[in-house]
């Protein structure tokens, strides 16, 4: 697959621009554009803008898959781009990383514009400084609030206890079957509306589900996210309550991650910090914490 994102390329379109201070706020409207304005971005910090690359590349070949994407670009004034937020409702706006003064620019623009989003999420102090700027001028109020490890995985990735059966991809048979742990998941997570169908279709037909299995039956599964500036997030990590307590989770993510480093890519993922339990596993096969994210949802 070819990476969209990349340095250079053509000036966005489809924007209106505004004037915060020293900071430029664009506002785009299409994913094409978004990805020339956060190719540098993304280019020095493929991690933190992981979410922003896999959903906004998603979106140029599936533009209806959430209903009024918008993106917003911040720069210094005459500058480039030192920052790329990111809404597709219902999920909260995405802030990929932590740039003091131009976080509160970004959260005037929207009380300026009379902007609603459902929530924040992004790195802690970038959520907070959000908060601090964006609440008491826009009356909202917070309903919940999350706190999520940020890791990588630096070293080759271990497996430290034995664990019976073997990695398989998914393929169009297992629809069904992935579709239904991927609306588990998403009940067990909280994790916001999702077609679970069309999400375990997308992610099968790109072939980036894996699944354990023992005597031949599927006990576990993750995937992975397709490559953007050399790094892939590993997500979707979910097993059947019928089948947990056997170290399956531990095994796909696993081999999934064994998987994507024979291929170049730098794996990372995001573990909920409220579960010690999947923190201490996820370090035990060689992830590296980076930092605390939060997502903070709205009423």
């Amino acid at each position: 697959m070819v990476d969209p994102f990349r340095p250079g390329g053509a000036v966005c379109q489809h924007a209106e621009m505004t004037e915060s201070g020293k900071w430029s706020v664009q506002v785009v409207s299409d994913p094409e554009s978004a990805i020339e304005a956060a190719a540098a971005l993304v280019a020095a910090n493929p991690v933190s803008y992981s979410v922003f690359s896999t959903v906004t590349a998603s979106l140029v070949s599936e533009p209806s898959r959430y209903a009024d994407p918008r993106w917003w670009v911040v720069s210094a004034a005459g500058g480039q781009p030192v920052l790329v937020a990111m809404c597709t409702p219902p999920h909260p706006i995405n802030l990929p990383q932590h740039v003091p003064s131009a976080i509160a620019a970004l959260a005037g623009e929207l009380i300026a514009t009379a902007v609603t989003v459902p929530g924040v999420t992004g790195p802690k102090k970038a959520v907070e400084e959000f908060l601090d700027h964006y609440l008491p001028a826009g009356g909202r109020r917070v309903r919940g609030r999350e706190a999520m490890g940020v890791y990588d995985l630096p070293v080759a990735v271990h497996l430290p206890w034995p664990v019976a059966g073997q990695r398989r991809a998914a393929h169009e048979p297992d629809v069904e079957l992935v579709a239904s742990w991927v609306a588990a998941f998403l009940l067990e997570t909280g994790d916001g509306e999702s077609d679970a169908v069309a999400t375990a279709r997308r992610q099968i037909d790109l072939g980036n589900v894996s699944l354990w299995v023992v005597d031949g039956e599927p006990v576990a599964m993750c995937w992975a996210s397709m490559p953007f500036g050399g790094v892939v997030r590993v997500s979707g990590v979910y097993t059947p309550r019928a089948h947990r307590g056997h170290g399956y989770a531990s095994a796909i993510v696993a081999a999934a991650s064994a998987r994507e480093q024979r291929r170049g890519h730098t794996c990372m993922l995001y573990t909920d910090l409220a579960n010690p339990t999947s923190n201490k596993i996820y370090r035990a096969l060689g992830y590296r914490y980076l930092g605390e994210d939060l997502r903070v949802t709205f009423a």
